[in-house]
């Protein structure tokens, strides 16, 4: 195994981790039927997560259908592409409840 191949194995583990981390978070915190502000979700995941990474799982737990992220203000569908954090907030969808509660997997989310 060259030293690529590794980096890649080591950053999908390490993104697998934190998107597990977030789906749990945002079980714990009820939002398979309530949006939660991405500034509250970075401030409970404090010292365990930083602002890169969590825009990270974000970002591929959206496109991939597991949440659904809307403008805080006007409620119009969004990304973290494209807005600052501090402006969005998230909740799970249908397929994101079922990846939580284990009945679907993917093999970047370690739940």
């Amino acid at each position: 195994m060259d030293e690529n191949e590794l980096r890649r194995k080591m950053q999908a583990g390490e993104l697998a981790a934190n998107n597990g981390t977030v789906m749990r978070t945002l079980a714990i915190a009820g939002c398979d039927f309530k949006f939660l502000k991405l500034k509250g979700l970075l401030l409970a995941l404090a010292g365990g997560m930083d602002r890169m990474a969590l825009c990270s799982s974000i970002n591929y737990l959206a496109d991939s259908g597991y949440l659904q992220v809307r403008c805080i203000e006007d409620k119009a569908p969004s990304s973290v592409s494209d807005a600052e954090l501090e402006d969005l907030e998230v909740k799970l969808t249908p397929r994101g409840i079922q990846l939580q509660r284990c009945v679907k997997k993917d093999p970047l989310v370690d739940m």
